[in-house]
Parts: structure tokens; sequence; C-alpha cells
């Protein structure tokens, strides 16, 4: 019921939305950065002491029932909805607010709040919420329908999330909890989490997967960029704390490898670079081959190439208005520090509306306030993209400087082939490479050479877009539904950025299934998946413009994925 009047709200939304947009402000506040105060590192003495006291814990909390651990995430919301102003007016002053002011990072605090609501709804259900409902695909693949869930469906009308088994897969529930319940028992460990240093809500989504999903009581060591957070997470988290299931710690490289190397340390995460990680796994300078110098369980988010695909068809100027916007907000949110940023777009060379979309592109890009590169090393990756490229453009408002930050202009390079252009290495700033693909303006053709291209070529399988108009869906369904399909990504958006993807709580987030430590470029964890399925998800919805007919994918290394779909209107 909830979907059908959510579905059936678009039209008023919209509405509405015309009838206020006269009293929104033309001005776009910016609040540059002023830095934050260094937090000291933890001494190896109180390392140990933490570590000491979760050792300790470890078993009590893997023995903890559901409606225990049910109520230390309800105080942990309480707790939060207490820290968030504080955490975001910080957050500020290190990346500063720009054309939505504090919104952008009060929605990472909605995230971390959902998350732990939808935790304790599935503890309610002993480990296996019910879906929406399961139904097989014509080739027998399983497929849970998971989002929107109730009161969600109002405010998701059109939307739908699944988690896409892997084929030949059963879609179950709560092997953990289900184990537990017919008398089993979880051996516990203590997991290191080295946390992301671009989103507070990365560092708790990696909590929570190892105290709720691996039963592992964790120790968090922050990343120096984002250190700050700290201690608003601690405090919010203060529950889990006081019982001695969660412990953080400060710290540079020196404190991350005596945590890594540390006997009472039973599994590691990491949400980081590839150099740090190969430098835990293999040790400095390793060959990479073989059996990992690394014992323990090393899991790890690395980042991805993003591509958004764009597929040829017959768009209305407000189609390519509205979806030229959905690209830049893939680009530029967070700066573009983002593991599913918009790294690569991919258009046909030959279809007749490319241009306009470039120009409608061009547009969004200059309107969009230029940002401080907050993130360490930034400056040199920009450098690096022009010296790459020439003619390279620089988009957006007016530089400004202040406190010796100073905002950096959106660069897009236009009309490369495949070859020209760098598909392996993430930028993670504020940069986007066009790619021209010859599909002779027809959507078979091109999305089968698109997918091709991002699958074998783009470094990474964390998440992508697709971006299909309603008459294109229905008049090459077939072709649209294969190119979905073969995506070889965790997180497969249509019709809306991939933070839709991330931001879905319920569905799975990690790379596509089959990491290893050889082969690493995507994240080996899945760390939402609170419906609790050991597989795949995938989330859709109705609409074109206004987020409609989008479609996500997200992948677990285990055997599932998940999809996030918008669906047009016509």
């Amino acid at each position: 019921m909830y979907r059908t009047v959510g579905g059936g709200s678009g039209p008023v939304l919209s509405i509405v939305s015309k009838l206020l947009s006269p009293l929104k402000s033309s001005s776009k506040q910016t609040v540059l950065p002023t830095g934050s105060t260094p937090v000291p590192a933890t001494s190896k003495a109180d390392i140990d002491a933490a570590l000491q006291k979760l050792t300790a814990n470890k078993q009590r909390w893997a023995s903890e029932p559901c409606s225990r651990r049910a109520a230390l995430l309800r105080a942990c919301i309480q707790q939060t909805l207490k820290v968030w102003p504080e955490a975001v007016d910080e957050t500020v002053r290190v990346k500063g607010a720009y054309s939505i002011g504090k919104a952008e990072e009060m929605m990472v605090f909605m995230v971390i709040i959902t998350e732990m609501r939808e935790l304790a709804e599935a503890m309610d259900a002993e480990g296996e919420p019910q879906p929406h409902a399961v139904y097989q695909r014509p080739n027998g693949q399983w497929v849970a329908d998971v989002f929107p869930l109730g009161l969600e469906g109002v405010l998701y009308g059109g939307f739908k999330g699944e988690l896409w088994m892997k084929p030949g897969k059963e879609p179950t529930q709560g092997a953990l909890y289900r184990t537990k319940a017919s008398g089993g028992k979880s051996p516990g460990g203590v997991s290191l989490v080295l946390g992301a240093g671009n989103q507070a809500s990365v560092v708790c989504s990696d909590i929570l997967f190892k105290l709720m999903h691996e039963d592992e009581v964790v120790i968090v060591k922050t990343n120096p960029v984002n250190e700050y957070i700290g201690k608003h997470l601690e405090e919010a988290f203060r529950p889990f704390v006081d019982e001695g299931y969660l412990s953080f710690v400060y710290g540079g490289g020196e404190e991350g490898k005596y945590l890594c190397n540390n006997p009472a340390v039973d599994s590691i995460h990491l949400t980081g670079s590839e150099a740090t990680y190969n430098a835990i796994v293999w040790g400095p300078g390793g060959p990479k081959q073989g059996r990992p110098s690394q014992t323990r369980r090393v899991t790890a988010e690395l980042g991805c190439v993003s591509p958004y695909i764009v597929c040829p068809g017959q768009w209305s100027q407000s189609d390519l208005e509205y979806h030229a916007g959905t690209v830049v907000a893939g680009m530029t949110h967070n700066a573009g520090h983002n593991c599913l940023k918009a790294e690569v777009l991919l258009l046909d060379r030959d279809w007749p509306q490319r241009e306009a979309f470039l120009a409608a592109l061009r547009r969004a890009l200059d309107k969009e306030l230029q940002r401080v590169a907050y993130y360490p090393g930034s400056q040199d990756k920009f450098e690096k993209f022009k010296q790459a490229f020439s003619g390279v453009e620089e988009l957006g408002a007016k530089p400004m400087q202040t406190n010796g930050f100073k905002t950096q202009p959106w660069l897009l390079k236009t009309g490369l082939t495949p070859d020209q252009a760098n598909l392996t290495h993430e930028n993670w700033v504020g940069v986007l490479q066009q790619v021209d693909i010859p599909g002779g303006g027809r959507p078979d053709s091109f999305l089968s050479a698109a997918v091709s291209l991002a699958n074998d070529r783009c470094w990474g399988t964390l998440s992508c877009a697709l971006i299909v108009d309603p008459k294109t869906q229905r008049s090459s369904a077939a072709a649209v539904d294969k190119a979905i399909a073969d995506l070889r990504y965790g997180n497969v958006n249509v019709n809306v950025p991939s933070l839709l993807g991330y931001s879905v709580m319920k569905l799975a987030w990690g790379g596509f299934p089959g990491a290893t430590p050889q082969v690493h470029m995507y994240r080996n964890a899945s760390v939402h998946k609170h419906s609790s399925f050991l597989h795949r998800a995938h989330v859709s919805a109705d609409t074109f413009m206004q987020v409609q007919n989008g479609h996500i994918c997200l992948a677990s290394t285990e055997s599932a994925r998940s999809c996030i779909a918008v669906t047009m209107a016509a």
C-alpha cells in the first residue's frame, strides 16, 4: 500500500516543487574550511590495554542475544542524535560547506542512524527480517525485493531495491543467528577496523558489520585525515564502548603497523588505498604472489574507477539537464573524495544528442560551486590530470581563498577514445573523463560495447551507473536488462547517482564476487546486508526525471549483488 501511495505522489510533489521554486534562495552560501587540531597518537601501552579489554569481552559479545543487541543499537541511536550537531559543525570546519550548506554532512548522520535502526529491526527478527517479496528471474536466479519497506514506500515512491543472489544459490538469511539459535557457538574474535578518511558513515558501517554480521568486537584506528570525528563516534557508540565491545585509538602508519601485527587481533578490515592494503597483506615491497605474509583474514575496500554509462535515446531538454545533474552529483559530492565517485562518463560517439548532453553537463558543472579539495595529495592529482590531457576544461564558480585553503575548479576532458583515457587509476578528486564509444546511435550496440569496456578495462568493481530513458527501456528491453545483468559491479545504479546505492542500508555494499588477495581491485567485504541475505542486492524505481527509472546493483564476495533502480516516467 505504501509503495502505491508513494508512486502516485510523484506528480503532486513535482507540482509542489515548481510552486515553491520561486521561493528558493538564488544565493549559494559557501563556508570554506579552517582546519582542525591534530589528535595525539594513542600510546602502545594504551593500545595493548584496549586490546586486552576487548579480548576479555569477545566471548561475552558472541553470546549476547538478539534482544540485547537490539537494545544496544537503539541506545546508540539516542546517543547519535545528541552528538551529530557538534560532529557536523566540526566536519564543516575541515571540509567546508557549499551549495546545500551543512545538509551534506547532516545526511551522513541520517545514514548512520538509519543503519542502526535497520540493524535493530533485523535483531528483532532474529537475523531474518522479512523482505517485500522473493522471486526468480527468467534464468532461475533468485531475487529478494527489500527496499522500500513499510513507510519508506511513501518517501521512495517508484524505487525498488533488490538483492540478486548469485546464480545457482538459494536466498538464505541470517546464517550466524540461525546457527546460534540451534545450539551452535560463534568463535567470536577481535577485529581491527582501519577507518576511512573521507566519510564518518563508512567508519560506522565497518564497525557495525564486524559487530553484528561477523560477531567480532572491534578496535578502530581512525584515519589521520578525519581523526577529529573519532571522539564524536565514540560518544555515538558509547553503549558498545562501555560494555567493552568497541574501542577507538588514534595515530598514523606506526600505530597501524603495530595493530596489524598484534597477536590479539584476529581479523583486519581496511577502507583505504591499494598501497596500504599491499603493505598489510604482502609486507613492504612484497611480491603479491603465492601465499600472503599476513596470516589474518583481511577484507578491504580499495576504491573503483566508477563508470557512468549514458544510453543513447530521444531525450527532452529537461531530461538532458536533469541527468547532466545526476553525473555532476556523482562527481562533486564530498569534493570528489569518494570511492563511488563518477570517474568516467561513457557516451555513444554517434548519439545525435551527444553534444547537447555535454553542453548540459558543462552548464551544470559551471553552476556547481568549486570546493576545497581537503584530502592530502589532491593538488598533485589535479596537476597530473591537466598534464595527462590537452584541452582540459576548468569549470565552476569563481575561486575563493581563505586561511591558506583554495577552491579547485572542476576539471573535464571530453572526446577521449578508450585507449586515450586512463581507466586504471582512481583520481579521487573533482575530475571527469568522457570517453566516446562507437555505438551507431543504437542502444543494443552501444550497451554491449560500454558494458564490455566497463567490465574489462575500468579498475575496480565497486559501483557504476546506467542512465537510460523510458522509451529505450521499452523498445530495447532485452538489451537494457542484459546490460544490467552483465555489469560486473557490486553497485549498479540506473538513472540515479551511485551515492544512492551506498546510502540504502538494506542492500549489500561491496565489490563483485571473486576478490582474492592477488586480484583485489574492489571491496572484498560486504558491509551493509541488513536484510541478512548472503547474496546480491538490487534496487529499482519508476521515475526518469525526479530520480526516476534508476537502477543500482551491489555485490558481496560471498554470493550476492545489490541493485537499485528508478523507473522513468514516459
